[in-house]
């Protein structure tokens, strides 16, 4: 082949070559776009159904509630929510309106919005979360030592005994092992069992099975989608500040006194340690691998419902109630081996699930419905 053919044929394979590279580079730049896109498609919908979901929480224990939430941070993006009275095929209907934006006051700025709208002839019924089954409720072995009372009898925010109302002092799918001075208390069948050494038998259950399964979430033990919290939505609402809730993954992050609903999401095998808990409304210590810590809670009175994946040595006051969700304790699941009292409070986490939404009727509907929901 002369040489003038073959710079030719040359001169050929390389623009062709650059062609295919240019093409190449356009297809993968088109699909990290699109992947992109996805992502923040899929993004901003979950914000503006998170917005809708954290008014139904609220307006589940306060029908009069129309204020919504002006625009704030969630999830990475923005969301505002308002509400208004309005009638639909001969029904009295709440109508919800979540407004999501995400790259907001830019020009990548995106919104979508989600609607849905609530039979508002509802009445309302006293809740208590499923999973609390006593004073302590457990998906584990519990060991108490030290002088650590708990105490299932019924007591009011300043732990005065309510007379024969209350629930066992401990619930667990395995054993109990009660050593030291600790004593256990309880109520069963409208009688109530002061704490002693050993336990009256009627103030234990072990080796218990819960129904369906123990749950492995915050919001599966609230009671799930069933009770008005599906997936998520305790996250979300300690993530939106509402009435003073914290997201943290560092408890030293926290403010104090706690209020609403705490959230502290801990790497896996992380601990809190020692622990100040002084406040109340919803405190969670979790995991997806169901292995957070929290240690030597050593201060501050709570009062309200701690979900923990896994509690060792309080030494404090908690009025209200307390559930561990680890089958696998790290170290055998002494929940406490000093001077410490778990006083059940029926009160106290009421007023728990209603702060996790603002509110404070001391009251849960059972039976807001939806009845359309549209989004775009």
């Amino acid at each position: 082949m002369p040489g003038k053919a073959i710079i030719i044929l040359l001169a050929g394979m390389i623009a062709l070559a650059g062609i295919t590279v240019g093409n190449i580079y356009e297809r993968g730049s088109d699909l990290a776009a699109a992947s992109v896109n996805t992502y923040d498609n899929n993004q901003i919908k979950n914000i503006a159904e998170a917005g809708v979901q954290m008014a139904l929480r609220k307006i589940t224990v306060d029908t009069a509630w129309r204020t919504g939430f002006p625009l704030m941070n969630l999830m990475r993006g923005k969301v505002s929510v308002r509400l208004k009275d309005t009638t639909a095929l001969s029904m009295n209907l709440i109508k919800i309106e979540a407004f999501a934006f995400t790259s907001y006051g830019t020009s990548a700025q995106k919104s979508y919005t989600a609607i849905c709208y609530v039979n508002r002839n509802a009445t309302s019924t006293a809740m208590l979360p499923p999973a609390i089954k006593g004073a302590i409720s457990a998906n584990n072995s519990i060991q108490t030592l030290g002088n650590l009372e708990v105490d299932g009898r019924d007591h009011d925010l300043a732990g005065t005994l309510i007379a024969n109302s209350g629930t066992l002092g401990v619930w667990t799918t395995s054993t109990l092992n009660q050593s030291g001075a600790s004593k256990i208390g309880g109520t069963k069948t409208g009688v109530d069992y002061a704490p002693s050494k050993p336990a009256n038998l009627n103030t234990i259950a072990t080796l218990q099975t819960y129904p369906g399964g123990y749950p492995a979430s915050p919001d599966s033990i609230m009671g799930g989608p069933a009770n008005g919290y599906p997936e998520g939505t305790l996250k979300a609402v300690a993530m939106s500040g509402a009435g003073g809730s914290q997201y943290v993954t560092n408890p030293a992050s926290l403010t104090y006194p706690l209020r609403g609903v705490t959230y502290v999401e801990l790497p896996s095998g992380g601990s809190w340690t020692p622990a100040n808990i002084d406040g109340t409304g919803i405190l969670v210590v979790h995991n997806t691998a169901l292995n957070a810590e929290m240690k030597n809670v050593n201060s501050g009175t709570f009062k309200g419902v701690l979900i923990a994946d896994d509690i060792i040595h309080i030494h404090n006051t908690i009025i209200g109630a307390v559930i561990s969700m680890s089958p696998l304790p790290s170290a055998g699941n002494c929940i406490g081996n000093g001077s410490g009292d778990i006083l059940y409070s029926s009160e106290a986490i009421r007023n728990a699930v209603n702060a996790g939404t603002g509110a404070g009727t001391g009251v849960v509907s059972s039976s807001l419905k939806v009845v359309y929901w549209w989004e775009q």
